[in-house]
């Protein structure tokens, strides 16, 4: 499996510690395989709270305990495959980043159904995932590196961003900040939620396109055109290509 990049993550210096400590910890029967499932089950369970926080807004603990579950599955399969020198590189990174994407679908879509943030812009920070994720592919390609963080800024942060504004409304209810930003009011109720999505995605999706251009510059010096003789000799046909199709007439 490519070598991830961690050392950007704002988080990254005390969560690797300690993801470390917790992998020594757990009993021998516990795989990266259950770690993962247990991710996607957090996902999913947090996708359940918000949806469910439509009829109350206590629902929203059960999404902190998804998310929270949902870190500690998602960080933890790859640091106990590791640690006991069990990687499966293919199989690991498919089943790996598919639960990923899946996890995300699940918790921004189920973020959109919920009174915390509208659906179209739920659906710009699942773009501004995407836009990331896909991005990441692309390099695992053409660099054999998958970068998990983008910008000092990465998974763990987004789980720790829709934690803090979930204890934010289940504190306050859901905040509409227009009331302090003149400028929002024409958009009717802007909540927490809705602003970090957009800083996020207003951030992320230029960020992603500055740091294809640089990538395309440093390979079209790394991966050069072939020479144009070059070209011209592997265009031209063979002596035996044209002997034989001048036999065949």
């Amino acid at each position: 499996m490519p070598a991830q990049r961690l050392n950007d993550s704002v988080l990254g210096a005390l969560e690797r510690p300690t993801l470390a400590w917790l992998a020594r910890r757990l009993p021998i029967w516990v795989t990266p395989d259950h770690l993962t499932g247990l991710g996607l089950a957090g996902a999913l369970t947090a996708a359940a709270g918000y949806v469910a926080s439509h009829s109350s807004l206590q629902w929203l603990w059960l999404a902190c305990a998804g998310l929270a579950l949902n870190w500690f599955g998602d960080s933890l399969d790859g640091t106990l495959a590791r640690l006991r020198c069990t990687q499966r590189p293919r199989y690991g990174f498919f089943v790996d980043h598919t639960s990923d994407l899946f996890a995300q679908l699940a918790i921004f879509l189920a973020l959109g159904i919920s009174p915390c943030a509208r659906f179209a812009i739920a659906c710009l920070g699942l773009i501004a995932f995407l836009a990331a994720f896909v991005y990441s592919l692309i390099c695992v390609e053409v660099r054999d590196t998958l970068r998990i963080t983008y910008f000092r800024f990465g998974p763990t942060e987004i789980r720790a961003l829709l934690i803090a504004g979930n204890l934010i409304t289940l504190g306050a209810g859901v905040v509409d900040v227009s009331q302090w930003v003149a400028p929002l009011t024409r958009f009717g109720p802007v909540t927490i939620y809705e602003i970090v999505i957009l800083a996020l995605f207003a951030t992320m999706v230029p960020g992603l396109a500055l740091l294809a251009l640089r990538e395309r510059r440093m390979l079209a010096f790394e991966d050069p055109p072939p020479p144009v003789a070059a070209v011209r000799t592997a265009s031209r046909p063979s002596p035996t290509a044209v002997a034989v199709r001048a036999t065949r007439h």
